[in-house]
């Protein structure tokens, strides 16, 4: 080997190690860095301290990358404070940084085929852009901004058109709710209408609060033959009348209920024999949780009514993930091959410096695990139908281990025909299971 050689293998030495261990620094302690702040936060919610989840939040240095996730945390943990005006304006930047990442740059691509996928700015996934709509539009409902929910769910319609690929039908549903709200019934029912196809898409049970709607509206929109066919598939003798409806006021309750399941990282590790070459693919899963309030019940004097699951959203969260495993996997085999690659070209001249590649490429490949972590696990809901007047509303919330298990609404004034909107947060949660 010539005097040359050396001064060249010298000076790579002197310069790519450094680079290559502070890659694997900064990706590790990044890691660490933001599981023990969402361990943090999820602590601070299951015991219901919002507003200390939303100062650990705030306390920790934001990665641009991540800003689109710290806005909608933010945005979820004002709204659980009852801040909605403040909660509203946030998901609106989120929204703003939303449309501007959704086509992205070609120098983010290249970091997440380089080194990993959580070196990308975090592209929220389409049912998290399509539920910031619907937190906003329920945010809206309780301000009593009836207009303002109808230009949201406007909007969500708009966006629902575009990403074909889900179907939501919570979504459906409550854009059915603001249009009612605006005294919109044809508008409405052809929201219950999508709301309807969508669980039907799923297979999923048709929620009793769904199709009493539906034969509510058919029949006072004088739509005999869809009324008939609902009819004969629900096999329901009772419902409410429109008439009756006009004729008193309606307290809306939404439950959200446990938390959005975390993502965690599936690793295989293999050594090949023909090199000694290690090897490692990294894929994200969610993990188990289960929801300790199984229903809810809301009372006002000698009347009361019972909660309805209308939406399972880590069953939405783990459909989108599947859907973008195959995307997932094939960047993950083009990084693992351009590592190697390198790992290749100097395993001859430079092993030490191959040796360091290697290692690199195993403790950098790390599966993106970012997600709305603060987004419940379930929606419940609930009517009660009340006459005019004012009202103190008590929700009692069934299977809770947290002493404050019952939340009250005192002197609500409602007027005859309107639908007044109240909601709860109830992070109490448990994982039971952290393996895919």
């Amino acid at each position: 080997m010539t005097f040359a050689h050396l001064r060249i293998r010298k000076n790579t030495l002197k310069y790519v190690i450094p680079f290559v261990i502070g890659s694997i620094v900064l990706t590790q302690s990044a890691c660490v860095s933001v599981t023990l702040e969402r361990d943090e936060i999820e602590n601070y919610l299951l015991a219901q301290q919002p507003e200390q989840a939303l100062s650990t939040l705030e306390s920790h240095q934001l990665k641009e990358r991540n800003k689109s996730l710290y806005l909608l945390d933010k945005a979820m943990l004002l709204r659980m404070q009852n801040q909605f005006e403040d909660s509203n304006k946030v998901f609106e930047k989120a929204k703003k940084l939303t449309r501007k990442l959704d086509a992205i740059s070609l120098r983010e691509q290249a970091a997440a085929i380089s080194i990993n996928d959580s070196q990308r700015s975090y592209l929220p996934q389409n049912f998290e852009q399509v539920l910031v709509h619907c937190f906003q539009a329920i945010n809206h409902l309780q301000l009593q901004q009836y207009a303002d929910a109808r230009v949201e769910v406007l909007q969500l319609s708009e966006l629902l058109k575009q990403k074909d690929d889900i179907q939501m039908p919570f979504a459906r549903y409550l854009s059915g709710l603001v249009f009612e709200s605006n005294q919109e019934p044809d508008n409405a029912l052809i929201s219950y209408r999508k709301a309807y196809q969508a669980y039907s898409s799923y297979s999923s049970a048709i929620p009793l609060i769904l199709k009493k709607d539906l034969l509510r509206l058919t029949d006072y929109l004088q739509l005999n033959d869809e009324h008939q066919k609902f009819l004969d598939e629900f096999d329901l003798e009772v419902w409410p009348k429109q008439q009756d409806i006009d004729q008193q006021a309606h307290a809306v309750a939404v439950v959200f209920n446990g938390l959005m399941p975390r993502k965690h990282s599936f690793e295989i590790n293999v050594q090949s024999p023909s090199d000694g070459q290690l090897h490692r693919i990294s894929t994200p899963f969610y993990e188990h949780r289960a929801a300790k309030v199984y229903g809810a019940e809301l009372s006002s004097e000698s009347l009361n009514t019972s909660s309805e699951l209308i939406a399972q959203l880590d069953n939405q969260a783990r459909t989108a993930l599947n859907n973008e495993m195959p995307s997932i996997i094939a960047r993950t085999i083009a990084r693992v091959s351009i590592k190697n690659t390198a790992v290749d070209e100097t395993k001859d001249n430079l092993p030490l410096l191959s040796l360091a590649l290697n290692i690199a490429a195993i403790l950098t490949e790390q599966a993106d695990t970012r997600a709305w972590n603060t987004l419940p696990q379930q929606v419940l809901i609930m009517r009660l139908s009340l006459p005019a007047g004012n009202h103190d509303l008590k929700l009692n919330l069934l299977g809770s281990s947290l002493p404050d298990n019952i939340q009250t609404w005192k002197q609500v004034n409602m007027t005859k025909g309107e639908s007044r909107f109240f909601s709860y947060h109830s992070p109490d949660s448990y994982v039971t299971q952290r393996k895919p």
